[in-house]
């Protein structure tokens, strides 16, 4: 367990060494240790063999197999712009075997246990040859009872994992969760497995998974607090057997603050069920990231004066509670929750985390200054819920019905689909029932997104009701919640003519999220707060949250001007700078919206998946404000900050765009400080205000070579600063732009700029994305360079460019993109500084539809300032790039 004290930790440790004597060997000890009374855990991390395919059987030999430690996992998948050596995102069997030795500890009639943590996605176990088990889940631990099969000596464990795709024919997770989505389902023993003894009479293992242990709070009122815990205990062998069951909770200092005893008679083969109520006086609340308390939760179960078996969890005592209008309140005070997703990859090692690697993970997720996380799309490990206790943040915890509410094939769930649901959030309440740091239970994620444009009606409803009433079963004190998709989707699910679409209406719950993007999939991202209004309106007993937004963002793509072309969510460029500018306009919407009990981004850190090519990168989705391999934070991970985390601080956009394509840019900041100053090569060009935390400078001009930028601020007397040098290969006088095109590209002609300083018009793309197999690709016929002719503007406008006074060749590229297109069809003038420069241009007829046409004309300015208009006269005006360069 991570995040423990020291002393707490070197305590496990030798209880750990102690109990391996008496229980899991390497090898036969020199000499018997005593058999201990108590529960005793062994992990079986080390020397296991490994082999993919389906040629091996539970009987291969195995000796010749790859020798690799847990966690792991045979897939590799991700974070590079092509595909990696190393990369591997085969989906079948993968095989583990493992010797060990067994002592006196896992002799009858105590009771012996396997313990996997997660294993995915279909597990088969066999101990000594006998077949324990199999699990249909990849992200919820299991356990089999192997007492009958472990034997006092040597074992031998062998497991199958298997996480083929559920669309394969005759697959075993063709009914299990999840049918698909948008991340990468990795294979193997990826989590932790041990060896668990206990006396016969204990408590209880086979409850899905979890402690056998179930507290929550009860109230909380005039300075008392009360709890009320389960205790589940089970008596496997010997005569009937008098107990107590001692409940208490320890305070961070481990006295006890509540107490209490009871007598139980346990018959043989029997399960029982005891109830304890706790009254603590003057408790200490869990209370988010401000104070986020833990008391321990500790069940003794006694023989006489001896301790037989002990059980321990962290527990907090808070309320929390959801307002259709006022949103979320932790115990009885509001509190906006601001956050971000998190997948449970861990950048190269995917599934395969250690805790180090999950601490780094949640390390991060603490800079930026969240107060919640929502841990999507499935059950995380248990040490992430831990994180989440001892840092204060509010989760979301969820079960993995995504996509498909159906198997493959299927038009409604099956039996086994059903009850494949059912399971997994039975594990998922159960195991984790305890953290304070869960809110609630979130049933589904889009789980009718698979068939939204082939349905009128989403088949969802029913499942989600059935899955709702098993969360208010299993657990009344949380509410199950629902995450739909997603904004304008064709065939509206709402019965009125405007209402956005809804994968999966909230009918089955009273708290749910909605996944937006607006302005990346669809719309603009200013449409964002109307949608919200109306969907609040729609729904006004339903307490609302926004549970995804955001926009991918490549570290090495980059923009002049976020508006200067339609972004191609699911294909290139995925400007970071236009990352940048999604947030920047989602956030304060999101803010200032009262009702909304929170709100998360999506997403931390970019991950792996097989079904994107987009950004800079292959199979990675790269929405994360935080690169795969945890390296590079991008601009919006310190916009956020700048709003969330009070401590001062500063960070200067565009670190990584550092080849300037124009000689004018807008120099950004993001700071908490109300103020920032900017110099460059240590000329003092003023402070700025910071509205929404953003400073700008605009019409910055570059000289040739080298720019040393620098921002400075100051909070509460501390001063601040970040700096960044930007490199120009040409002087202020000359430019390189790519009509209607978003991101910044090079050329044969050198580097070329995205769309900037236009006024109207509309940037389209040469060749847009398209549904199905797209078409091939159009080619301009006569360019020098394909990548000048990418996109273009069209409509009415013009540009007025910043330009030293001085005299200029202004070259202008055209193309026309209607292949049927006729002369005398379109036809502009082409005005340069107020005068005609081309008069009555008609590119069809003078070069032919999709044939490359250039003219270059003569520019003087005389007041800093070029201005090019293009007019229509017939039809529209268009605008493939251009060029401007000193005579």
């Amino acid at each position: 367990m991570i995040f423990q004290p020291f002393f707490h930790r070197v305590a496990v440790l030798l209880a750990a060494i102690t109990l391996f004597g008496a229980g899991v060997h390497a090898a036969p000890a020199a000499a018997p240790a005593p058999v201990p009374s108590g529960r005793t855990e062994t992990p079986l991390m080390q020397g296991w063999r490994f082999a993919f395919g389906d040629e091996h059987t539970e009987k291969s030999d195995g000796s010749n197999w790859q020798v690799v430690n847990l966690p792991h996992t045979w897939n590799r998948i991700g974070g590079h712009s092509t595909k990696a050596a190393d990369a591997n995102d085969k989906r079948g069997k993968g095989w583990y075997r493992l010797s060990f030795t067994a002592g006196a500890a896992a002799a009858k009639p105590r009771r012996s246990w396997l313990q996997f943590d997660g294993a995915s996605i279909v597990s088969d176990v066999w101990l000594n040859g006998v077949h324990l088990g199999r699990h249909h889940g990849g992200v919820s631990g299991f356990r089999f009872d192997v007492t009958d099969a472990l034997r006092t000596g040597d074992n031998l464990l062998v497991v199958r994992t298997d996480n083929t795709a559920p669309d394969t024919k005759g697959a075993a997770t063709a009914e299990t969760l999840p049918m698909g989505g948008d991340w990468f389902m990795y294979g193997g023993l990826y989590r932790k497995v041990s060896l668990i003894t206990t006396a016969p009479v204990h408590i209880e293992l086979g409850d899905h998974g979890g402690p056998g242990v179930y507290a929550r709070t009860v109230s909380v009122e005039a300075g008392r607090a009360r709890v009320e815990v389960t205790a589940k205990v089970r008596h496997n062998a010997g005569a009937t057997q008098a107990v107590q069951v001692r409940t208490s909770l320890l305070d961070a200092r481990g006295r006890a603050v509540a107490s209490s005893t009871q007598p139980l008679d346990m018959a043989v083969s029997s399960l029982q069920e005891v109830k304890s109520s706790l009254e603590v006086a003057k408790p200490r609340l869990w209370n988010g990231v401000a104070d986020p308390y833990l008391y321990t939760l500790r069940v003794d179960l006694l023989s006489g004066a001896r301790t037989v078996d002990t059980v321990s969890q962290n527990f907090g005592i808070r309320t929390m509670r959801f307002d259709p209008d006022k949103g979320f309140f932790l115990n009885g005070k509001p509190l906006a929750l601001r956050g971000v997703n998190r997948h449970q990859e861990t950048g190269a090692n995917g599934w395969a985390a250690t805790d180090a690697e999950l601490e780094r993970d949640y390390a991060i997720i603490k800079e930026i200054g969240a107060n919640t996380v929502r841990l999507a799309h499935y059950q995380h490990p248990k040490a992430g819920y831990d994180l989440a206790d001892r840092m204060g943040l509010v989760v979301w915890a969820e079960v993995p019905l995504v996509l498909l509410s159906a198997p493959y094939g299927e038009p409604t769930a099956t039996p086994g689909f059903i009850a494949n649901a059912e399971q997994h959030l039975r594990e998922l309440i159960r195991q984790n029932f305890n953290h304070p740091s869960i809110a609630v239970w979130s049933i589904a994620n889009e789980p009718n997104l698979g068939n939204v444009w082939m349905r009128p009606k989403p088949l969802t409803v029913p499942l989600l009701k059935r899955l709702a009433a098993l969360a208010r079963a299993e657990d009344p004190s949380r509410a199950p919640v629902l995450a739909s998709c997603c904004g304008n989707l064709p065939g509206s699910l709402m019965p009125t003519s405007k209402g956005p679409g809804l994968d999966s209406p909230p009918e089955a719950v009273d708290v749910y999220g909605v996944n937006v993007y607006f302005g990346w999939y669809y719309s603009t991202v200013s449409g964002l707060s109307a949608y919200l209004d109306e969907m609040h309106a729609f729904y006004p007993n339903k307490a609302m949250s926004v549970t995804e937004y955001g926009a991918g963002g490549a570290l090495s793509q980059h923009t002049d001007n976020p508006l200067g072309g339609p972004i191609v969510a699911g294909g290139r460029p995925h400007p970071e700078g236009f990352q940048s500018y999604i947030h920047e306009h989602t956030w304060p919407q999101l803010r200032d919206k009262p009702y909304l009990w929170g709100s998360w981004l999506w997403n931390m850190f970019d991950f792996g998946t097989a079904i994107r090519m987009e950004g800079d990168l292959v199979d990675t989705n790269d929405k994360g404000i935080v690169s795969f391999d945890r390296k590079v934070k991008k601009e919006s991970f310190y916009f956020y900050k700048a709003h969330w985390n009070p401590e001062p601080m500063i960070y200067l956009a565009g670190h990584r765009y550092t080849e300037r394509a124009s000689p004018v840019a807008d120099v950004k900041a993001y700071t908490n400080a109300p103020k920032a100053s900017l110099s460059v090569n240590g000329r003092d060009l003023g402070s700025v205000d910071c509205v929404e935390r953003i400073c700008l400078w605009r019409n910055v001009v570059l000289a040739k070579g080298d720019n040393d930028m620098l921002v400075s601020a100051s909070v509460k007397g501390k001063t601040l600063r970040d700096r960044a040098v930007w490199r120009r290969a040409d002087g202020p006088g000359t430019y390189r732009v790519l009509a209607g095109q978003l991101g910044v590209m090079q050329t044969s002609a050198g580097l070329y700029g995205s769309d900037n300083f236009f006024n109207g018009g509309e940037g389209q793309l040469l060749n847009p994305p398209a549904r199905g197999t797209p078409p091939p690709p159009k080619v301009v016929a006569g360019a020098a360079d394909q990548a000048m002719y990418l996109a273009y503007r069209t409509g009415r406008f013009s540009y007025a460019l910043p330009l030293p006074n001085g005299e200029y060749n202004l070259t202008l590229r055209f193309v026309e993109p209607v292949e049927s297109q006729t002369a005398g069809k379109r036809v502009f003038d082409v005005r340069v500084q107020g005068s005609v420069a081309l008069a009555d241009l008609d590119i069809a007829g003078q070069a032919g539809s999709m044939k490359a046409l250039e003219r270059t004309v003569p520019l003087r300015v005389n007041d800093g300032k070029a201005m090019i208009e293009f007019i229509p006269k017939t039809g529209v005006a268009i605008l493939s790039s251009f060029s401007i360069d000193p005579r």
